[in-house]
This record gives structure tokens, C-alpha cells and sequence, in this order.
């Protein structure tokens, strides 16, 4: 059995450089402490804080970004939460807390709690989210999002997994001595291949930016998606000698072009306005903007216009052989693609072992063989 111990060596090794590999190609780790990224609408920005701490060090450090910790006063900040609510790994403290000598009531629509910034007593909850226990507290609690909606109480001096701030874009997850607001806070800069096109190192974090004839992806800053920012563009093309030919979302190919589809049909409940690969809906006065283009009355019949850059809709073209919503590889292939490999390595390992094994199991049997064979007394 001795002979088979440096397989077995092999096989160890093999698994731990395949935990490593996994952890650096995916990104995988338990500890994503001082993470901060941001999701922003225009000007206007929500920053995912993975960072554990309790609920006054949150709001304390939301207000020194020049912003504070989330709280839901319309159903445009219920859209909001449907881009970033993926990204939640854990519980993070909302702007959402009982006041002093106060217990909660269960059957209010905030219990009894109140937000820390807007309109104070507004009762307005996202659809999407609901309470996760039906226990009565008293004062010093605040309340924490999860990815599945959950509204959790607990007690203001726990440690949640991060916080929501809401704040402007040139202060969105920016750190004192960073000024750059395209810079994306990191320890390991581009060591780890965080951006899709190309990385460049920065104090304190990197900077991610696309080839000609894409941009920066709203939703990930790390991903590109093809943009024209015009009636008509060249198209991407393979460097095949059968070279298929890819043009942004929102365009169509058309005489070697891809020219910009009017998506203005059907799709906003009022007012809806082409613009290039895309469109925006928005409402007439006492409405607001809800569900992606529908309108409803506001409520408490207040009068104001809302001018809709909160929900960009993209209309993808009919299925056609020359468009693609883009043509780099998304990460996921990606990581499959390591997945394959690694596999592959694994078999190919039990197969040499399975292979070794059975040759010292056919010399062992040819030995016995040998030996037991009866040896012929030959007369000289």
C-alpha cells in the first residue's frame, strides 16, 4: 500500500490547488469586510456596505459620505431595491429604528418604528418586503434588509453584515483621500482580474474601463455592455473569415449600420421618450412612476411631476442572427469553463491511479503464479 501514498499526495494537492483556484477565478471569500459598492440612477446613488458594525457606527458613516442610511419613501426607491437587492449577502441596517421609551405595535404598518431621514412618519413599505418575526420590542432596536425582503428587529447595538446608504454619486463609496469617483475601493486592486476589458491599478482600489464601442455596465461597474451613443454605428464584427456581425440592445443591422429601434411602443403607461438603444417613461402631474412604466395616482393626492429618469427600460430586438445583447463572454461561461477544466484534470488523476493499481495488482498475481509453479527434477 506504501506505493500508492504519493498518488494519494497528488490527489491532496490536486483539491487544495482547485479550492484556490475556485477562490481567486470566482472571487469566492467568507471575509468581504470594507467592500462597498455602489448602484446609482443619475446623480443619485444607493451603496451596498459590506462592513460589520452596529447601527449608530452606520448612520455615523453614511453622514460623513454626505448621505445617510436608506429608507423607502416611494415606490421609486421600491425600484431601486429590485436593482441592488441581489447583491445583499447577509442582513444590512436600514434607516429604520424606534423612537426613545418606545415599544412596537405589531399590527401598524412600521410597528411603530420610524425612519431616520425623509419624511419621518411615512408608512410606506416595498411591496417585496415583509417582517420576519411577530415579537414585541421595546426601544433601542432598529431594523435590517435581507436579500429575501425579511425586515429583521434586532437590537441597535448588534453587529448586522453591512448598511445601505443613500447618497450623490461623487460620494458614493469614496473614501477621504480618493477623489476619483471612478475608482472602485479594493485591497487587491487588479491583482484578481476584477474588470472585464481592462484594469488599472489606484490608490486604494482600481479603475475599470471598456474597449471602443462599449461602456461601463450601470448595474456593474467591473462589466462592459456595447453602447452607440448615436442614430447609427458600426457594428462589432468576429475576426472570422465567416465573421457574424453584433449590434448593441436597442439596434438593429441594417445595410452593414446598426441604426436605433423606437422602443416607444407600448411600453410607458403616459409619456414615453426614445432615446438611443433605450427609452424612458415618466408620468403626467398628481402621478408617479411604478411597476416599469405604470402610473398611479400619488397618494394623499399630492401635486407634482415626475420626470422619470428612476426606470430606463431596454426593449431587446426581435430575434435576429446579427444582434446580441453583447459580445464579450459573460464571467459565468467563464468560471464554467474552470469548472470543465478542473474536472478533467480530476478524472484524468483516478484514471492513472485506477490504472497503476490494477498493473501492481497483475504483477502481485504473476508473482504468486510464478511461484507455485511444481519445478521439473531434470536427471544430469
Amino acid at each position: 500500500m506504501t506505493a500508492f501514498v504519493p498518488v494519494r499526495v497528488v490527489e491532496m494537492s490536486f483539491l487544495m490547488s482547485v479550492i484556490f483556484l475556485l477562490s481567486v477565478k470566482t472571487g469566492f471569500s467568507i471575509n468581504q469586510a470594507g467592500v462597498c459598492r455602489p448602484f446609482c440612477t443619475g446623480n443619485d446613488c444607493i451603496t451596498v456596505n459590506q462592513d460589520r458594525v452596529d447601527f449608530q457606527t452606520a448612520e455615523k458613516t453614511c453622514c460623513d459620505r454626505n448621505g445617510a442610511l436608506m429608507t423607502f419613501q416611494s415606490e421609486a426607491d421600491e425600484s431601486t431595491l429590485d436593482i441592488f437587492r441581489d447583491e445583499l449577502y447577509g442582513d444590512f441596517w436600514i434607516g429604520l429604528h424606534l423612537p426613545a421609551a418606545a415599544c412596537s405595535n405589531l399590527s401598524a404598518p412600521l410597528r411603530g418604528y420610524e425612519w431616520t431621514s425623509g419624511s419621518m412618519q411615512r408608512t410606506f413599505l416595498p411591496s417585496v418586503s415583509s417582517w420576519k418575526e411577530s415579537v414585541k420590542v421595546c426601544s433601542l432596536h432598529c431594523v435590517s434588509l435581507s436579500k429575501d425582503g425579511k425586515l429583521t428587529e434586532r437590537l441597535c447595538s448588534d453587529k448586522a453584515d453591512g448598511f445601505l446608504c443613500r447618497t450623490k454619486h461623487k460620494d458614493a463609496c469614496q473614501a477621504g483621500q480618493l477623489s476619483d469617483p471612478n475608482v472602485i475601493l479594493s485591497s487587491k486592486g487588479c491583482s484578481v482580474g476584477p474588470c472585464e476589458h481592462t484594469c488599472k491599478d489606484r490608490k486604494g482600489g482600481y479603475i475599470c474601463s471598456c474597449f471602443t464601442g462599449y461602456i461601463q455596465d450601470d448595474k456593474d461597474p467591473g462589466r462592459c455592455k456595447m453602447h452607440c451613443g448615436q442614430q447609427k454605428c458600426p457594428p462589432i464584427c468576429d475576426r472570422e473569415p465567416n465573421s457574424r456581425c453584433f449590434c448593441p440592445e436597442g439596434f438593429i443591422l441594417s445595410n452593414q449600420l446598426c441604426e436605433d429601434m423606437d422602443e416607444c411602443v407600448h411600453e410607458c403607461d403616459q409619456v414615453c421618450k426614445n432615446t438611443f438603444g433605450s427609452f424612458v417613461c415618466s408620468c403626467k402631474e398628481g402621478y408617479i412612476l411604478k411597476d416599469h412604466g405604470k402610473c398611479v395616482k400619488a397618494e394623499g393626492g399630492e401635486r407634482f411631476v415626475v420626470t422619470s429618469p428612476v426606470v430606463i427600460g431596454v426593449v431587446k430586438p426581435a430575434t435576429n442572427n446579427h444582434t446580441q445583447q453583447g459580445a464579450a463572454a459573460p464571467a459565468g461561461g467563464l468560471v464554467w469553463i474552470w469548472i470543465t477544466v478542473i474536472v478533467a484534470l480530476a478524472v484524468f488523476i483516478i484514471v492513472i491511479r485506477f490504472f497503476v493499481e490494477n498493473r501492481q495488482k497483475r504483477r502481485e498475481e504473476i508473482s504468486i503464479e510464478q511461484s507455485t509453479v511444481p519445478v521439473d527434477n531434470i536427471d544430469c
